[in-house]
């Protein structure tokens, strides 16, 4: 079942990003709104993790809104993001190509969210 949620840890300054399964193009507009939402909200150094495990790729469209949430995030002024890989390496690849260029941010890969939580602490 493809869904999308996003956890903000004000206390932290970190946001949980959630994609997972095969999102159309209206969740992942919905997910950039989040993201928007999340950089308005925390301050300027804040950091993302974005659990993509079960992620597949989307369309043209729908990768268009990916990149709309990246640029966002970097608008914002996030440091840094870790990406929980996807199992899918088609749709790691095609997260990874959208909005190439806007991630003004550190960007590194875990195999989990702890691992994530864990290389973020340690920055």
């Amino acid at each position: 079942m493809a869904h999308w949620d996003m956890e903000i840890d004000e206390a932290n300054q970190r946001a949980y990003l959630t994609l997972a399964g095969d999102l159309d193009a209206e969740q992942h507009a919905a997910a950039a709104d989040a993201c928007e939402r999340a950089a308005e909200k925390l301050d300027e150094g804040f950091d993302l993790i974005n659990d993509m495990r079960t992620f597949k790729p989307g369309g043209e469209e729908a990768m268009r809104e990916t990149e709309r949430g990246k640029r966002a995030l970097a608008r914002g002024g996030m440091a840094a993001a870790v990406r929980v890989t996807s199992e899918s390496t088609t749709g790691q690849m095609q997260f990874d190509r959208a909005g190439q260029g806007a991630e003004e941010y550190a960007v590194a890969k875990a195999e989990s969210v702890e691992e994530a939580e864990k290389l973020l602490d340690s920055r």
